[in-house]
This record gives C-alpha cells, sequence and structure tokens, in this order.
C-alpha cells in the first residue's frame, strides 16, 4: 500500500507531507531522527531530513547515503517517492541496511516551489538554499552514496519525453579510474531490479542530458564535445562548484555533482514519471532503483577489498590503481577524499611482467600534500603473491580473489614526491 493516493498539491498537500514525516519520525524512534538543515528561499519552511540507521552500532563501521528529493517544484511525482523510501527503510528487508549505513532522505528539497508547482529554481547552479543546506549536510555527513530523485511529465522534462519516460542517469561527472564502467555496471543493476519489480528503466548518459535539453531534436546536432572532464550537465559546468562558490554560468539538474567531484562519491540522478503513472504507481516504481542501490552498498563487489559501494578506485584500472586506505568506512572516506583531490598529481601507473616469477610496478608522484598514505592495488593472473619488495625490503601486502585473478593490495605512503618501484615476486 502506497503512502499517499494522490499526488500533495499547494501548502494543504506540503503540510500533509510534513505531518507525515513527523508522525513517520515518532513512530519509529528507536532508529529514526529528523533534523532540520535550514529554511526555504523565503524563509518560511523547514527543510527536514530524516536520517535511518541502527543507533546501536557506532556509525564509524557504516556508509553514508543521502536522498534528495523534489528540488524543482513542478515535478510532482518526486513529491510521493521519499515517503516511500522511507517506509521501506524500516521494513525487516532493511535490517542490514539500517546496520550497515546512514540513510539521510530529504522528501522535499524545495518546499516552496512545491507549494507553488513551478519550478522555482536556478538555471545557473545550484540556488543559494541549495547551497547552504547540502552544502552544510555533505560537510557534515560526507556521503559514499547520493541519489537525487527527478520527476518528468509531458514534454516538460526534454525535447524528447512524451510523458512515458523513467530513467536512471549515471552521474559521474570525469572518467577518472574505472568510473564509466563501474557506473554502467550499477546502473545495469538498477535496471534488473526495477525490471523484476515489473518497472522499465532506462539508462541515459550525462551526454544524452545534454541532447535532452540542448539538442537540435530535428538533427540531432548537440553544442557538446568529448572531454577528460564531462562537465556536461550535471556538474553545474564549474569545477569550483564545492557547495560553496556562487556560479554564474551552466544549467544544472541534478544537485549531487558537487559530491562526485568532492568526496568521489557515488551519484545517480532519478527521473520518475508523474504524467503516465499514477501516485502509487510513480512512488513504487521510484522506489525500485532505491532498494537496488542501497542494496548493492552491502555487497563486496570483485574488485574491492571491503564490502560497500564501489568508490575506493581512485586513479588507473582494475590491472593496477590507487586505492582508499582504512580499516574501516570512516577511514577510508576520510582517505578517498584527500587522494580524491591528488588524482591529478600521481603519473601514469606503470606495471610490467619480466619474467614468469616477477612483476614491477611504478607508481609516482608530483603532488605535495605529504606523507600521502594509499593502497597500491593489481590485478594478477597468479594465484600465489610470495612477496612483495621496496628498495630492498619486504613490505606487507594483502590479497583477494574474484572467479579468475588474484588482487593485490599493498600499503604505500609517499614521504616526499617522487617515485616507488615495487618488486613482486609470484
Amino acid at each position: 500500500m502506497a503512502i499517499f493516493n494522490n499526488i500533495p498539491m499547494g501548502e494543504k498537500g506540503l503540510q500533509e507531507v510534513y505531518a507525515w514525516i513527523d508522525n513517520f519520525v515518532q513512530n519509529n524512534n528507536g532508529f529514526v531522527y529528523k533534523k532540520n538543515l535550514g529554511k526555504s528561499s523565503n524563509n518560511k519552511w523547514e527543510i527536514p531530513a530524516v536520517f535511518v540507521t541502527n543507533k546501536n552500532i557506532p556509525d564509524k563501521n557504516k556508509q553514508i547515503s543521502i536522498i534528495t528529493l523534489a528540488r524543482h517544484g513542478q515535478e510532482k511525482g518526486a513529491r510521493v517517492v521519499g515517503p516511500e523510501i522511507l517506509n521501506y527503510l524500516i521494513s525487516d528487508d532493511s535490517k542490514e541496511i539500517r546496520d550497515k549505513q546512514i540513510v539521510i532522505v530529504v522528501p522535499v528539497l524545495n518546499p516552496e516551489g512545491f507549494i507553488l508547482d513551478k519550478f522555482h529554481s536556478s538555471m545557473h547552479g545550484i540556488t543559494d538554499t541549495e547551497r547552504e543546506v547540502l552544502g552544510k549536510l555533505c560537510y557534515d555527513y560526507h556521503p559514499d552514496m547520493m541519489m537525487d530523485y527527478h520527476s518528468l511529465g509531458k514534454l516538460e522534462g526534454s525535447k524528447y519525453d512524451h510523458g512515458d519516460m523513467e530513467v536512471i542517469i549515471p552521474a559521474n561527472t570525469t572518467k577518472w579510474g574505472m568510473d564509466e564502467q563501474i557506473y554502467n555496471f550499477m546502473a545495469n543493476k538498477m535496471v534488473v531490479y526495477s525490471a523484476s519489480q515489473g518497472w522499465p528503466f532506462e539508462v541515459h548518459t550525462l551526454e544524452d542530458l545534454a541532447n535532452y535539453y540542448f539538442g537540435d531534436q530535428e538533427t540531432g546536432k548537440i553544442p557538446w564535445k568529448f572531454l577528460k572532464e564531462k562537465v556536461y550537465l550535471l556538474n553545474i559546468q564549474d569545477f569550483h562548484e564545492t557547495y560553496d562558490f556562487p556560479n554564474k554560468f551552466g544549467y544544472t539538474n541534478y544537485t549531487c555533482g558537487p559530491a562526485y567531484m568532492n568526496w568521489h562519491t557515488l551519484v545517480f540522478g532519478i527521473e520518475t514519471n508523474h504524467w503516465s503513472l499514477n501516485a502509487e504507481d510513480v512512488a513504487a516504481s521510484g522506489l525500485a532503483p532505491c532498494v537496488a542501490l542501497l542494496k548493492a552498498g552491502l555487497e563486496r563487489f570483485p574488485w574491492e577489498k571491503d564490502e560497500g559501494y564501489p568508490i575506493n578506485l581512485l586513479h588507473g584500472d582494475f590491472r593496477i590503481s590507487i586505492r582508499a586506505v582504512g580499516e574501516n568506512h570512516s577511514e577510508r572516506r576520510d582517505s578517498r577524499e584527500r587522494i580524491w583531490r591528488e588524482k591529478d598529481k600521481f603519473n601514469f601507473l606503470q606495471r610490467e611482467l619480466i619474467n614468469p616469477e616477477t612483476t614491477l610496478a611504478t607508481v609516482g608522484y608530483i603532488g605535495k600534500n605529504l606523507p600521502l598514505r594509499f593502497e597500491l592495488c593489481l590485478r594478477m593472473r597468479q594465484e600465489l603473491i610470495k612477496k612483495v619488495i621496496i628498495k630492498g625490503n619486504e613490505v606487507p601486502f594483502e590479497t583477494f580473489r574474484d572467479n579468475c585473478s588474484t588482487f593485490l593490495y599493498i600499503p604505500l605512503s609517499f614521504e616526499k614526491s617522487g617515485l616507488l618501484k615495487i618488486k613482486i615476486m609470484h
């Protein structure tokens, strides 16, 4: 049974949603609490965030997931998805999610736009209200995963939306590391799960989105070019956007781009549809990809040492890469932020099989954020790794396997800029 059987509208509708949130928090205070993040642009309406987690487990051992909804006031469908997600998070099916994650849901990011039933947002970057609200939230709780929900209506969302599209947007704004492949892998998990629940989502790239908004519908020509940094739409087309600085140029559709740029957060945009679906169906369809992604945060992916969202590969590829280091999620978040900001200071990683028993690897760092700790990871064909040698000394290492190879993790630290040469005996 859906929380709302109609789309809440106007001031009465906002009060209805807020009353439901307060009752939900009161009735589930064992693992639910609320924080007000700030006020709407007219300084009248609070913007609440609802936290769901097992309070008996230390936060340092949990990942942080942030889900924002209803940023654009006229996108009615997003209004009913937030309560549906919250209701799922208190179910028995979500017990492991509560144990291993702090899930923060912002059901209505734009209460003033909700009441007006108008866009009431910015075509030029994130708004001052969003900068204040999301900036504080994300700096207090660096997210490992972030989803931003929108809702399409007939021809409101793009030149190509004719009223029946629901879309998952892999929202990584760069091609660093293996993010393109990892994001497509994760998006496909959401599509498959949503289809199993009866909801046909498609995966559309940021390039597709640029075409929807700025392309010529008759000729298909679009005014962008391929770049290493994918600035097309999500990240406000401004590398300095960190929720702090004013921005004057570039349309943004989603609010989670700066989280990716700051913390290598796993970020997705979701487009539900309020034209072709009734309130119950748009809530159910919106819930489906969220469930899939939250549950993915409980897995250990084949290329990751630890369970959780696949966000620790920061530079390189699956064969040789720079990874975050840490004994728990909190430590890995701190490491990931520091290394991610230095990603362009690492040289092109090199490895060479010089004979059947020996692999040589080289990694260089030209930055000044020292000392810098990280994990060097190599994917090896060999099952047995005998020793790892640096400057004539054996150093500790870890290994784990996927179904056909061995991943070798070597904890390293740059005390000064330069090159590290590693000999691996197998």
